[in-house]
C-alpha cells in the first residue's frame, strides 16, 4: 500500500516538476541522454577477500594489480561480446546485448562469468592468495546512458539491474549465480543446480526469484592448474628457497599479474595510428591530408574537379569566390616595381632608337613619378616597421598603404592605370615621326633617334614589352588582364595598319628596295607577334590564376581541417577532463607522460558518499513514466544540480568521483602536493566579504602582516570558528574536510529546491570520512579514475548505515569539524561491515536556512 502511494506520487510529482521548471526557466530542465534496451543480460562480479589484500598494497602495487585484473576482464568481455559498464572498487559489471542486440546475450554473460572465475582461480592457485570471484547474472530490460553534467560514466538502470546486483550478493564464491529468466535463455547449454539465492539475500527472497548455480567446466580447471604450477616452479627456482613463497600475499599476486601483461591506460597514445584513442582522429586527419597537398604530383587527391570552373577558373562556391577576391595582396609592391622596370626599359629603347621628342620625355617623366610614388606608398609600411624611416609619417600615407593592400577595387583601378601608362608610353611618339614619303623614298637608313623613324619596327618591340607588364600583377583577375591586353592589341593594330602604316611601309621600302627577302611586311609581322604574344601571356595568366586559386583552396581547406583539429583537440581535453580530474587529464595530455600507470598516494583525503534512500521507493517502471525513464529524468536533474555546485569557486577543491545509482561520490584534496599545504584557493576564489573584512585576514592579504599565505588559511578557519562561537584552528592538512562538509550542506539545499519544485520529500543520507587513500587510473579500453583504501570503504559504510537528512562522520573527523565550529551529536557505536569492532560515529544535523545563507555569500 505504501509503495502504491509512492508510485502515484511519483507520477504527479514528475508532471509538476515539468510544469514548474517550464514556468521558472525554459533552460533549467537538462537534456536526458538515456535510452531503453530490451532483452539484455547483466553480469555483476565481486572479488572476494580483496579488501584485506588491498590494504597491504602500496599505491603502485594496488593500481597495477587492479589494472591487470580488470584489463584481463576487459579482454574477456570483448571476446564474449560483453560491454563493461563500470568498475566500483573491486566490483566489475558488464552487459551483453548493448548497444547491439544479441540473441545469445545470456550465453555470453555465463561464458564471461566462467572465464572470470577461471582467471581468479589461476591467480589463487599460482600465488596461494585466498581470493575468489562471485558472479551474479540476470536477464531483462535496462535504461542506459549518462546522468549529470560532469564525470560522465556510462551506466545502466532498471529493476533488473538491481536484481542482477543482488544475484551477485546472494551468490557463492567461485560460482556463477543466475536467475530463472537467464536460465531460460541459455538453451540448456550449461549444466546447473539449484542456487537457493533467497536464503542468502533478502531482496531475492522478497521478489521470490528462483535462482540456479552454473556447474563449472572441468577442462578449464585442469588447464588452470598447469599454469599455476608453472608459476610456482618459476618462483621456487628464482632463489632456490621457500622465502619467496612466504612473501606478502599482495606482492606474490602483483608478481603473478605482471605475467598477464595488460595494457596501461592511454598506452597507445604514442602510436601513430592511434585508432583506438580519444585524440587519434585529429592527428590522423592532419597526416592523411598532408600526404596529398597540392605540392604533390597528383592534386586530384586533394582538389575535386567540381571545386573550380574549368573555363572561367572561378570557384563554384559563391562565398569562396568572394573570399578569394577580398584577400589582401602583399605582393602588390613587387608588381609595381616589376612594371616600373619594364617601363624604364621601354623608355631606354625609345630614347635610343625612336624619335627623341619632348612628348617622350614628358610622358617618361610623368610615368617615372607615378611609379616612384606608388612604390613609396606600397613600401612605407615595411620601411617604418623595420625602422629604416622614422615613425613620423603622415597618417594619410599610412592609410593609403593599407588601402592598397586590403582594398581589392583600389588595387584593380591602380593596376589598370599602371598598365595603361606603360601600354600608352610604348607608342606615344608615333605621332612625332616624319610622314613625307617623297623626301625619304630613295634614302638609305639614317641615324636612330631621329624623326625619320627609320627603325619603326622597335615600336612593335615596345608594344610586346608593354604587354608583358600586364602579367606581373599576379593577384589581378586574369579576365581583367586579358581584356586590357586585347584592347591594347586592337589599338596597336589600328596604329600599325591605319594611323602609322606609311611609316612602316617606308621602312620596308628603304630596307628592301634592292631585293625583297621578307615574305610578310613589317605591319603583318607585328600583328602576328602581338597575337602570339597575347595568346602566350593569356596562357601564362591562366596558369598563374589556376595555381593561385589552388593555393587559396588548399589554404581554405587546410584552415578548416586545422580548425577541426583544434576543435577536436579541445573536445578531447574537455572529454578527458570530464572522465578524469583536471590534473590527471593534464598528466596524460603531456607528451611522454602516458607510458606508465598513473597512481597517487595521499596522506589525508576526505571522501563523501551521499545517497537518496527513498529514491529506490520512488523509482517505478510503468507505462505512465515510460518504464522508469521519467524517474531517471528527475534523478538527472538532482545530479545535475549537484554538479553545478562544483563550478563554484568555493568548491574548486572538491572532485566528483562517480555516481552509483542514486549515490553521489565525491572527494576533496586530491590535487597533487596539497597534502603538505593548505588549499588557499578557497579564500582567493570565494568572495566572502565578511571574512576578508576580518582584521587579521585583511592585514595578511594587504601585506601589512608577516603572516604567510599558508597561515592565512588557518586564520580563515579560525574566523569561521569564531563566527560559530567556538575557538581553535584545525590542522592545515585537513582543511579539505571543511570544504567537503560545506559541499554536502549545499547538496542538501539543492535537493530541497528540487523537492519544492517537484513536491517531493527526498532526503540525503551522507557519510564522510577522511584519511589516506590511493588514487589511480585503470583500464586500457575504457580508462577510469578511482580512489581506493580503507578510508573509502568506511565512508561508504557510513552512508549505508547513516540516517536520512544527516551527515555521519567518525570520531577522528568529528574532532576537526568541532574545532571548525560544526555541531556534532554523538550517535553511538555503529557496526561497520568489514570491521571487527564497531566504530563511534557522530551526526551533523544541517540547518538548511542558515546553510543556504552561508553558501550564498
Amino acid at each position: 500500500m505504501k509503495n502504491e502511494k509512492l508510485r502515484n506520487l511519483s507520477r504527479n510529482s514528475l508532471s509538476r516538476l515539468r510544469k514548474s521548471k517550464t514556468t521558472i526557466s525554459t533552460t533549467r530542465f537538462h537534456e536526458l541522454h538515456v535510452k531503453r534496451h530490451e532483452f539484455v543480460s547483466i553480469l555483476f562480479s565481486d572479488i572476494v577477500n580483496f579488501t584485506p589484500l588491498a590494504s597491504e598494497c602500496t599505491a603502485p602495487q594496488l593500481v597495477k594489480m587492479l589494472n591487470e585484473l580488470f584489463g584481463r576482464f576487459d579482454k574477456l568481455a570483448q571476446e564474449n561480446d560483453c560491454l563493461r559498464i563500470k568498475i566500483l572498487g573491486d566490483c566489475y559489471y558488464c552487459v551483453s546485448g548493448l548497444p547491439v542486440s544479441r540473441p545469445n546475450h545470456a550465453i555470453n554473460c555465463v561464458k564471461m562469468g566462467l572465464k572470470m572465475i577461471d582467471a581468479v582461480r589461476e591467480v589463487r592457485e599460482a600465488t596461494r592468495v585466498n581470493v575468489d570471484m562471485r558472479i551474479g547474472i540476470h536477464t531483462g530490460n535496462v535504461l542506459c546512458g549518462v546522468l549529470g553534467l560532469r564525470k560522465w560514466q556510462y551506466d545502466v538502470w532498471s529493476d533488473d539491474v538491481t536484481l542482477a546486483n543482488h544475484m551477485e550478493q546472494g551468490g557463492l564464491p567461485g560460482r556463477v549465480h543466475v536467475s530463472k529468466e537467464t536460465l531460460l535463455h541459455l538453451n540448456d547449454e550449461f549444466n546447473h543446480e539449484p542456487g537457493n539465492g533467497s536464503l542468502r539475500d533478502g531482496y531475492i527472497s522478497e521478489k521470490k526469484v528462483e535462482t540456479f548455480l552454473i556447474l563449472p567446466l572441468k577442462q578449464t580447471v585442469h588447464k588452470t592448474n598447469s599454469g599455476s604450477n608453472r608459476f610456482l616452479g618459476e618462483l621456487l627456482t628464482a632463489d632456490h628457497s621457500l622465502p619467496e613463497i612466504n612473501m606478502r600475499a599482495s606482492l606474490r599476486m602483483s608478481k603473478f599479474l605482471d605475467t598477464w601483461g595488460a595494457d596501461t591506460p592511454f598506452a597507445n597514445l604514442k602510436d601513430k595510428s592511434m585508432a583506438k584513442n580519444i585524440g587519434e582522429t585529429s592527428l590522423a586527419m592532419m597526416e592523411s591530408n598532408l600526404q596529398s597537398l597540392p605540392c604533390s604530383n597528383d592534386t586530384r587527391k586533394w582538389f575535386k574537379p567540381e571545386d573550380i570552373n574549368k573555363v572561367l577558373l572561378t570557384f563554384k562556391d559563391t562565398q569562396m569566390e568572394k573570399d578569394y577576391s577580398k584577400q589582401p595582396d602583399s605582393t602588390f609592391k613587387y608588381s609595381i616595381a616589376c612594371s616600373g622596370m619594364i617601363f624604364i626599359c621601354i623608355g631606354i629603347v625609345q630614347v635610343i632608337m625612336l624619335p627623341r621628342s619632348s612628348t617622350l620625355f614628358i610622358a617618361f617623366g610623368i610615368g617615372v613619378t607615378l611609379f616612384l610614388f606608388l612604390l613609396f606608398v606600397c613600401i612605407i609600411d615595411y620601411l617604418v616597421n623595420h625602422k629604416v624611416m622614422g615613425k613620423k609619417v603622415p597618417s594619410v600615407v599610412v592609410r593609403l598603404t593599407s588601402i592598397l593592400t586590403y582594398n581589392t577595387w583600389c588595387r584593380i583601378i591602380l593596376s589598370v592605370i599602371t598598365m595603361a601608362t606603360v601600354l600608352t608610353t610604348a607608342v606615344i611618339t608615333v605621332g612625332d615621326c616624319n610622314k613625307n614619303m617623297n623626301q625619304t623614298l630613295n634614302q638609305t637608313l639614317g641615324e636612330p633617334g631621329t624623326k625619320d623613324c627609320f627603325y619603326a619596327s622597335y615600336y612593335v618591340v615596345c608594344c610586346l614589352m608593354a604587354m608583358s607588364s600586364c602579367t606581373v600583377f599576379l593577384q589581378i583577375n586574369f579576365h581583367a588582364k586579358f581584356l586590357v591586353m586585347v584592347m591594347a592589341v586592337l589599338a596597336y593594330n589600328v596604329i600599325l595598319h591605319l594611323v602609322a602604316n606609311d611609316i612602316f611601309d617606308r621602312m620596308d621600302a628603304i630596307t628592301h628596295h634592292e631585293a625583297r627577302t621578307e615574305i610578310f611586311e613589317t605591319r603583318i609581322k607585328g600583328s602576328i607577334y602581338l597575337a602570339v604574344h597575347l595568346i602566350t601571356l593569356h596562357i601564362l595568366d591562366r596558369q598563374i590564376e589556376h595555381t593561385s586559386r589552388l593555393d587559396f583552396l588548399w589554404k581554405t581547406k587546410f584552415k578548416v581541417e586545422h580548425e577541426e583539429v583544434e576543435t577536436m583537440g579541445s573536445l578531447t581535453k574537455v572529454l578527458l577532463e570530464n572522465i578524469l580530474p583536471a590534473h590527471v587529464a593534464a598528466h596524460f595530455l603531456q607528451s611522454g607522460q602516458h607510458e606508465g600507470l598513473y597512481h597517487e598516494s595521499y596522506d589525508s583525503i576526505s571522501v563523501m558518499f551521499a545517497s537518496i534512500p527513498n529514491f529506490k521507493e520512488f523509482y517505478d517502471q510503468n507505462v505512465f513514466n515510460k518504464q522508469g525513464l521519467e524517474c531517471l529524468r528527475l534523478l538527472n536533474e538532482i545530479i545535475a544540480d549537484f554538479d553545478v555546485l562544483l563550478s563554484k569557486p568555493k568548491f574548486s577543491n572538491v572532485e566528483k568521483i562517480k555516481t552509483i545509482g542514486s549515490t553521489y561520490m565525491a572527494a576533496a584534496g586530491l590535487q597533487p602536493g596539497t597534502k603538505d599545504m593548505c588549499t588557499c584557493c578557497y579564500i582567493h576564489n570565494h568572495n566572502d566579504n565578511e571574512s576578508m573584512s576580518h582584521p587579521i585576514v585583511s592585514r595578511t592579504y594587504s601585506g601589512q602582516s608577516n603572516v604567510s599565505k599558508l597561515s592565512a588559511c588557518d586564520l580563515h578557519v579560525q574566523f569561521l570558528a569564531e563566527r560559530r562561537g567556538l575557538q581553535g584552528i584545525p590542522v592545515r592538512n585537513n582543511y579539505h574536510i571543511i570544504i567537503l562538509v560545506e559541499f554536502a550542506l549545499s547538496m542538501m539545499n539543492a535537493l530541497e529546491g528540487i523537492n519544492r519544485d517537484s513536491f517531493n520529500t527526498f532526503q540525503l543520507r551522507i557519510g564522510i570520512n577522511h584519511g589516506p587513500v590511493i588514487a589511480g587510473v585503470i583500464g586500457a579500453q575504457k580508462p577510469q579514475y578511482d580512489i581506493w583504501g580503507d578510508t573509502v570503504n568506511i565512508a561508504s559504510r557510513l552512508d549505508s548505515s547513516g540516517l536520512t537528512g544527516k551527515i555521519q562522520v567518525p570520531e577522528s573527523t568529528k574532532d576537526i569539524l568541532q574545532n571548525a565550529g560544526y555541531k556534532c551529536d554523538l550517535r553511538g557505536d555503529v557496526q561497520i561491515k568489514g570491521k571487527d569492532k564497531p566504530i563511534r560515529t557522530y551526526l551533523i544535523t544541517p540547518h538548511l536556512k542558515e546553510a543556504d545563507t552561508e553558501i550564498s555569500k
